[in-house]
Order: structure tokens, then C-alpha cells, then sequence
């Protein structure tokens, strides 16, 4: 079924995302100020950002499998609501504890969004169409994250960090009503199931207790009794998370999504990139704060470079694979992303250019690669899974993003905005930026890997875009 407004729905499904993603970013800029304010290092202020991450890694699942098997449009509408609520205890809140219990109900609001704005954008668009519809939302995505800081360091310069949530309120009261009012009120197609919340607990537990050991480290060294405690105690919660899927039908690792492998290797590029974005975009922020002594609003400004090319980028590579097929932009994304982390891991000084030209080349790559990812992985879901799919999707995107800030606390969590003598590049962050590079290479050769395994497939008719996306 094609929806005559579906246009104009995707406008009222981007400003969930936008409003979502977009918070991810403010407190990335945020978190120095915070830092100064409450008199935390970076590995304790990171849990500002992380909490709401955990969250929607906790419930994405749950909440796509429900979404599926009951009413995607009401899921989607109340998640403003609680966003909107979530946002406002935040602004009120006076101390840091406040702050992180707050960030969950807000981050529970957001993953009511999350879960469902790709899934809707699959109801609402037919295949032909599809591509450029989820190249724009990929857009926000995108932008919303990466443009957190610029917007947040903008607001920073006039106001107190607690209006940067503070914003979210009125703007989510009107979405909520807009979604109740325009979102296609459509039955459910997804097949009655149990939900697997064993499994979201043992996700949710697992991540928190590597992030503790993460942090810990930094205070205690990785020696320390208690981190690697932590750090056993993790690895085996996802030991047992795999034992535990294996043996269930209905599990958060659905089978029949991940049998298929253009989600699997998609969703797999997908936490590579997210990863290296992460745990490069906060050491950066600190970076220009401290070393190189920029204000919160010039920062920000500098930062805003990735999600401006990658908004400019991602509408064209939505088109291209709706013509032709994601191979190239999703390969030409991947190394691009690679060649920027070498700007930062060569170059004898970080001076203002060479972080921009680091931000300016990842955010080319992101332009190229999520759209088309995005749009693949939901084109080759089954219909009945679309909130599932688009869930475990964004499910990985987060995994990615709190993956990089346990990286990035790993390797320079101790760093705070005393401003230093010089600009010089510290090894650590030359060793981080060099991981990240791994990553990006990773991403190039699933992509690679998803061609070939293509082409070994028995022949069949295949049209000119099949060939080009390597089906």
C-alpha cells in the first residue's frame, strides 16, 4: 500500500529522529562543561552519555519485537511523551545522580522512537522510493548526532547547560500530537511471539559491567581485582547471552534476520563505523577544549563540518542505490572514513586543520555509507519484522557508539581540559585513532566479502541494480 502523504509523515518521522539522535550529540559538547561543573574526569562524565545508550540497548529489542505485535503508531507517539519528560527532569535536576536517572526515562522515550522510524519509513515507502526516503532519515541520523555538538556548543555560548534538554520539551509535545494524528493506524503483521527479556537483561548487564571495568581502569589499572571482576563478569553475561539464544526461537538475536546475510554483514558494518565515530568525536571535543584552548562555540562550529558534507552526501547516495545498487557508495564510504583517520594518526601536530580535515573525510564517508546500509538492511527484512529490523539496527548503531566511548575512556579517560603546552598528538590517542582505522578496513572488506558471497549464489535474472548491489 502507498500513502499519499507519506512525505509529509517522514517529516514528522525525522523530527522524532532528529529530536532522539540529536541528544546523543549536545551531550557530547556538553560533557566538558559538566565535567568542570561537577569536578568528574571524562570516565565518570561519560556515563552521562552512556546510560541513555545502555537503555535503548536494553529495550530495543523488546520494544521492536512489541511494536511489531501491537501498534507501531501508538509505541511511536507516546515515546515523545516520555522523551519530553525525561528531558524536563533532566533540566530541573541539581546533581549529577539526578541527571543519570533522568537520562534513562529519557533514554526509554527514545527508544519508543527509534524503534519504529525505520519500520514506518518501510510501511509508508515503496521499494523504488525507499532508498532516498531512508538516505533522508539516515540524514538525521546522522546529522542529529554529529550535529549535537555544533548546536550544543551554539546554545552554550548564551545559556546554562540544562537548557540544551530543556528545548526537547516543547518540541516533543508537538510531535506527540502530530504522530497520533497523521501516523497510518495500521493492524499489526507481525506473528505472536514470547518476548525475550532474559536476553535484553543479559545485553543491558552485560555492556554496563565492560563499561564499569572500562572506567575502572583508568582510577585502579587493569590489574585491579575489582576491574577484572567486572570485566570477567561481563564477558561472561554475553557468553551467556549466546548460550541463551541458541536455544530459544523468539530470542533478541532473531534468527531469520540474522540468517540473512545482507542484515548480518550490514548490521555488522554498521557497529564498525558507529564505533569509530564515537571513539573518535569525544577525545576530539576534549582535544580542541583543552589543548588546542578553542571556546565551546568555536568547537562546535568546527565539529558541525561531519554532519554538513555527510547531509549533503547521503541524499545522492540514496539515489544512486536506488538506480544502481549499494555496493559503490557503501565501499567508497567505508575507505574514506579509513583514509580520515590517518590525518590525525600522521600528522607530527593536531593543528585546527587537521582535525577539520579529519571530521570533513569521515563525514564524506558516513554521507556514502549509512543511506545506503540503512536501506539494504530494511529492503531485506521480511515485512512481518520491519520494527524488529529497524530496532536491531539502530540496536547496533548504539552498541557501536558505546563500544567507541569504551574505547575512547580505555585509551584517554583521564583527560580532562586542563589546557596543555603545545599541540602536539599523544600516543595514546595516535593508538586510538589507529584502532578506529581497523575498524573502517573491517567495514571495506565485509563489504567485499557480501559481494563475492553474492556472485557464488545460483544465477538467476538478475536486472541491472541487482548487479550493481553485488544481490
Amino acid at each position: 500500500m502507498t500513502y499519499s502523504k507519506r512525505w509529509g509523515i517522514l517529516q514528522i518521522i525525522n523530527m522524532g529522529t532528529l529530536m532522539s539522535t540529536l541528544d546523543v550529540g549536545i551531550v557530547n559538547i556538553a560533557m566538558p562543561t559538566m565535567a568542570d561543573q561537577f569536578g568528574r574526569p571524562l570516565s565518570q562524565i561519560q556515563w552521562v552519555a552512556t546510560l541513555y545508550l545502555l537503555t535503548m540497548v536494553t529495550l530495543l529489542p523488546f520494544l521492536g519485537k512489541f511494536s511489531d505485535q501491537w501498534n507501531r503508531r501508538r509505541v511511536y507517539s507516546w515515546g515523545f511523551l516520555l522523551f519530553s519528560a525525561g528531558s524536563l527532569c533532566i533540566a530541573l535536576s541539581d546533581g549529577l545522580a539526578e541527571v543519570l536517572l533522568s537520562r534513562v526515562l529519557q533514554g526509554v522515550g527514545a527508544t519508543m522512537i527509534m524503534a519504529n522510524s525505520q519500520a514506518m519509513v518501510r510501511q509508508i515507502f515503496p521499494d523504488h522510493e525507499r532508498g532516498r526516503a531512508l538516505g533522508i532519515n539516515a540524514i538525521v541520523i546522522s546529522m542529529g548526532t554529529l550535529s549535537g555538538p555544533a548546536v550544543g556548543g551554539f546554545l552554550l555560548h548564551y545559556v546554562t547547560w540544562p537548557w540544551l534538554f530543556a528545548i526537547n520539551v516543547p518540541i516533543g509535545l508537538v510531535a506527540f500530537g502530530l504522530g497520533l494524528r497523521w501516523f497510518p493506524d495500521t493492524e499489526s503483521t507481525g506473528k505472536k511471539g514470547s518476548f525475550d527479556l532474559p536476553g535484553s537483561v543479559l545485553l543491558g548487564a552485560g555492556t554496563c559491567l565492560l563499561m564499569l571495568a572500562a572506567e575502572g581502569s583508568q582510577a585502579s589499572g587493569w590489574m585491579s581485582p575489582v576491574v577484572i571482576g567486572e570485566a570477567a563478569a561481563g564477558a561472561l553475561l554475553f557468553v551467556g547471552l549466546w548460550l541463551h539464544e541458541r536455544r530459544i526461537e523468539n530470542g533478541i538475536l532473531d534468527r531469520e534476520l540474522f540468517g540473512n546475510r545482507a542484515v548480518l554483514f550490514g548490521n555488522a558494518g554498521s557497529f564498525l563505523i558507529n564505533l569509530a565515530q564515537m571513539a573518535t568525536i569525544i577525545p576530539i571535543t576534549f582535544y580542541l577544549q583543552g589543548q588546542l584552548g578553542l571556546s565551546v562555540q568555536s568547537a562546535g562550529l568546527l565539529l558541525i563540518l561531519q554532519p554538513l558534507l555527510m547531509g549533503t552526501i547521503a541524499p545522492f547516495a540514496g539515489w544512486f542505490r536506488d538506480r544502481y545498487g549499494a555496493f559503490f557508495p557503501v565501499m567508497a564510504g567505508s575507505i574514506c572514513c579509513a583514509f580520515s583517520m590517518l590525518f590525525v594518526m600522521l600528522a607530527p601536530e593536531a593543528h585546527v586543520w587537521i582535525i577539520g580535515l579529519q571530521l570533513a573525510w569521515f563525514g564524506v564517508g558516513m554521507g556514502l555509507f549509512h543511506s545506503t546500509n540503512n536501506a539494504e538492511i530494511m529492503s531485506a527484512a521480511p515485512s512481518s519484522k520491519s520494527s524488529l529490523a529497524g530496532s536491531m539496527l539502530a540496536l547496533v548503531r548504539y552498541l557501536g557508539q558505546i563500544a567507541g566511548i569504551g574505547l575512547a575512556t580505555l585509551l584517554v579517560g583521564t583527560w580532562g581540559l586542563t589546557p596543555s603546552t603545545g599541540s602536539g598528538i599523544d600516543v595514546p590517542m595516535r593508538i586510538l585513532f589507529g584502532l578506529c582505522l581497523i575498524s573502517c578496513i573491517g567495514v571495506t572488506l565485509l563489504t567485499l566479502s557480501l559481494k563475492r558471497g553474492k556472485r557464488r549464489e545460483p544465477s538467476r535474472n538478475l536486472s541491472p541494480r541487482d548487479l550493481g548491489s553485488g544481490r
